[in-house]
């Protein structure tokens, strides 16, 4: 008779996504994955599956998480312009004060080159974000918050590429004032005051 598998697939989850995150996908082993999550191999693939299943799992939980807060954080706003600006300086103070750095860009330079399910799931986080944030400004543009020659979809498009940018700079400087002032001329390019 087959055991009952007992554990929350949502903790465990994240305690694999963890560990991806901290090693990266390469580096991780079956070993660092149930030593992590506190299952025996036979309970992961036969709930969760391989390696590569239980990552798929973890990166889409982690992109999800994302969009979520994003959502969260603009939902809180009456104005579309001030949402925007505390998305950016989130990020920004995201950016100088994360140990780990960012899951999704690891993953685009680590396995999305070579594994299309993976580059799949990031391409439509991206997307998603982007329309989020082109609604955004566009919304502020509609509201006249900005006053902006560039169309709104342009717009998300720089500042998603800037808060990538953020992050290389800060893994090669580990300067946080840098950081902080980039976010500050962001806003004040955007917003031209």
């Amino acid at each position: 008779m087959a055991r009952c598998v007992e554990f929350n697939e949502c903790e465990i989850i994240e305690k694999a996504m963890n560990v991806f995150w901290e090693k990266g996908y390469h580096a991780t082993s079956m070993q660092d994955l149930v030593d992590a999550m506190q299952i025996n191999r036979s309970s992961l693939y036969n709930t969760i599956g391989d390696k590569h299943a239980l990552f798929l799992k973890c990166v889409k939980n982690y992109t999800e998480g994302v969009l979520c807060e994003t959502r969260e954080k603009i939902s809180k706003e009456k104005s579309a312009l001030q949402a925007l600006v505390n998305i950016i300086k989130d990020k920004a103070a995201w950016v100088a004060n994360s140990d780990k750095g960012c899951l999704g860009i690891k993953t685009i330079f680590e396995i999305a080159p070579e594994d299309e399910s993976v580059r799949n799931v990031l391409s439509k986080n991206n997307e998603v974000y982007l329309i989020m944030l082109s609604d955004l400004i566009q919304k502020a543009i509609d509201d006249k918050e900005l006053n902006v020659t560039e169309d709104a979809s342009f717009l998300a498009e720089y500042i998603m590429t800037t808060f990538t940018g953020w992050k290389q700079a800060f893994i090669l400087n580990e300067d946080p004032i840098m950081i902080k002032k980039m976010s500050e001329f962001l806003i004040k390019s955007i917003t031209h005051k």
